[in-house]
């Protein structure tokens, strides 16, 4: 696991105090990349699942990912173009990465039917508070739930057997990802504010992923990471970036 410590001048969304807290909690290492995984009912890291890559029919979700550009006073301006290329990059990243093992990674198809299509779409959005959730009452001690004594235990629901019936498959792989990219300026102001003492970043780039079994909804295998270096708009150091987010991914 690689992990390090990182500041920022001001919260990235409602996850960056999150990833950021558990970097503190970690106390470990200086590199610029944090990530760690869990699989379900675990705690500490301790894995229950195997996938079998020559028969596990896993298929990719609609990829929940935004690149940013950060100003010199920190206000951050979508990209789609950025994006668009981003997005592409961390699919063949995903295929690639995942093939190496066996495993070939089937595609997302939007049913036909609108409320089928409704339905994937609610199921999307869950999937990202629940990740929320998971940073918040997983991975931040303070505030783990006692009844889970620190075990992985969280689900979808059963709608994702519905979703499982209709694409073919057992397991679905979500990814949620943010990433930001600073201008000239903000760069500028990043030398300045550290010359004085300060903390404060050109970009940052936060993910979850989770691996969810569509018979029953339930979420088996999740990984976080943030990081403060690498670029999602090239394929190479988007290529490193899956490597670390499927960090102890089970297969």
């Amino acid at each position: 696991m690689n992990t390090s410590i990182a500041a920022s001048d001001r919260p990235r969304r409602r996850f960056a105090p999150l990833a950021m807290g558990l970097a503190v909690l970690l106390l470990a290492g200086c590199t610029q990349t944090l990530t760690q995984a869990e699989t379900a009912g675990a705690a500490a890291g301790a894995n229950t699942l195997q996938l079998d890559a020559k028969n596990a029919r896993v298929v990719l979700m609609p990829l929940d990912i935004e690149l940013s550009q950060i100003s010199a006073a920190g206000l951050e301006e979508p990209k789609a173009d950025w994006t668009e290329t981003a997005r592409g990059h961390v699919t063949a990243a995903l295929s690639a990465a995942l093939g190496e093992h066996g495993l070939a990674l089937g595609l997302y198809v939007k049913p036909k039917d609108a409320k089928r299509a409704r339905r994937d779409d609610q199921l999307d959005k869950l999937h990202s508070t629940v990740g929320g959730t998971i940073i918040t009452h997983h991975y931040t001690q303070q505030y783990q739930l006692p009844t889970k004594r620190g075990r992985m235990e969280w689900t979808l629901g059963d709608t994702a057997r519905e979703m499982g019936k209709d694409q073919k498959a057992d397991f679905a792989l979500f990814v949620f990802l943010r990433d930001s990219y600073g201008t000239g300026g903000r760069k500028a102001a990043m030398v300045f504010n550290r010359m004085l003492g300060g903390a404060m970043t050109s970009g940052e780039r936060i993910a979850f992923a989770s691996l969810v079994d569509l018979r029953n909804g339930d979420i088996v295998w999740f990984n976080i990471l943030y990081s403060d270096s690498g670029d999602l708009r090239e394929a190479a150091p988007a290529r490193v970036v899956i490597d670390d987010l499927l960090g102890d991914f089970p297969i």
